[in-house]
């Protein structure tokens, strides 16, 4: 018969706990400026004993090209939520991270408190039909040309 996977909503892992709708860093090579960040949708432990996850993956404002042009937020840290998704082994999980909202964000900013784990919602990109909307608020930085 087909083999059953056993759901979690929460994993312990050395100090971290994750838990399902967490954000996090996943382990990727070379790319230190623009680590790959995702949404945990759902854990799932394989019959053969593997821990999976399902991740709805967020992109940088550097890998969405809109008219063939690059741009830019005023406030770094934003991230654009997309529909893309996969599964990947737990182990890829570097450590948990955070994706607030605008305004939250900004009054950490504002104050100097963000972290290097610390992002924002600027929107969302659908790289299928490559449609990006902007949260309110968000602003991007002026062309200088």
């Amino acid at each position: 018969g087909k083999s059953r996977k056993v759901f979690y909503k929460s994993i312990r892992r050395g100090e971290d706990t994750l838990n399902v709708n967490d954000c996090a860093v996943f382990l990727s090579t070379g790319r230190s400026d623009r680590p790959y960040i995702g949404r945990i949708e759902m854990m799932w432990e394989t019959a053969a004993g593997a821990m999976m996850t399902k991740v709805k993956w967020f992109y940088h404002p550097q890998e969405i090209e809109t008219c063939g042009r690059a741009f830019d937020l005023k406030l770094t840290g934003g991230l654009f939520q997309s529909p893309h998704t996969d599964e990947n082994h737990v182990l890829t999980i570097s450590h948990k991270c955070f994706v607030l909202p605008f305004k939250e964000y900004q009054r950490y900013a504002i104050t100097g408190k963000t972290t290097p784990d610390m992002y924002y919602l600027a929107g969302s990109y659908d790289p299928a039909g490559l449609t990006l909307n902007f949260q309110p608020g968000v602003t991007l930085e002026e062309d200088s040309d």
